[in-house]
């Protein structure tokens, strides 16, 4: 089996032991996974391929995962802040239209999760120029990203993005600050014209203030707000029925996209 298959000291490992059980963690000869089903030496999972199962103190059996970014996301980041969840982001990055080789700006780092959704899709020869005010978050931010190794693809900046965007010619702006209205200015000079800005907002008072500033702005047309609800089946046979709790409202995304004033 090739080498890129198997766990080696500084691989990431998903550990899988059920459902509500993971955990991604960076292998280290003298490490140790802990939890309320057992212990595993890392040096016990060194040279062993992704997806072997192992046994752990207590003898529950687990899985070595190779992480994919929701599980990066979900069970090996740090929040510091109240982040984005990943039904939206799928969606916020297939509204963007970005791709591999997109620059594109960020406003409102928090704790990293939109900041990793869109330089895994602007990699490797794109760009994220990300934009936050606390320094304590943007640190934050720095690990996560250095966790799953996206942070390479990514410039942080400790900086009110309202006051001002240094890039331009970008293919989107994303916006998670709490009155995106008082960026539109820097917004538009930054973006290629018909691209897009996308907000995310909790409220819908912030969506109409925003449509109000957006309307008075001139510099932008074809706005629309979303709001995704996510609702998981449980899957057992002869009794298939919905999960009893489900991830209802987490926020509004908003699009709208630049042209040029008259």
């Amino acid at each position: 089996m090739s080498d890129e298959y198997l766990v080696k000291e500084g691989s990431k490992v998903l550990i899988y032991i059920d459902g509500r059980r993971k955990r991604v963690i960076n292998v280290r000869k003298d490490g140790r996974f802990e939890s309320d089903k057992g212990v595993l030496l890392h040096k016990d999972i060194i040279e062993k391929p992704y997806g072997s199962k192992v046994t752990l103190s207590t003898g529950y059996k687990a899985y070595l995962l190779d992480p994919l970014i929701t599980d990066y996301l979900m069970h090996g980041y740090r929040r510091a802040t109240q982040v984005i969840y990943p039904k939206d982001l799928g969606f916020i990055a297939l509204l963007s239209g970005i791709s591999s080789g997109s620059i594109v700006v960020e406003g409102g780092t928090g704790t990293g999760f939109l900041t990793s959704v869109l330089a895994h899709y602007v990699r490797p020869n794109g760009k994220v120029f990300t934009y936050e005010v606390r320094n304590e978050f943007l640190e934050v931010a720095k690990k996560n990203l250095r966790m799953s190794g996206l942070d390479k693809y990514v410039v942080f900046k400790n900086k009110d993005i309202r006051e001002g965007i240094d890039e331009k010619e970008v293919d989107a702006v994303f916006l998670d600050i709490p009155d995106p209205w008082n960026a539109l200015d820097a917004v538009y000079k930054a973006l290629k014209p018909s691209k897009p800005l996308i907000t995310f907002l909790p409220t819908v008072n912030q969506i109409e203030k925003l449509y109000v500033a957006v309307r008075n702005h001139g510099g932008f047309i074809d706005f629309h707000a979303y709001e995704l609800m996510l609702r998981e089946l449980q899957v057992v046979p002869g009794k298939v029925r919905p999960q009893t709790l489900m991830i209802a409202h987490t926020g509004y995304v908003v699009f709208t996209r630049k042209v040029i004033k008259e």
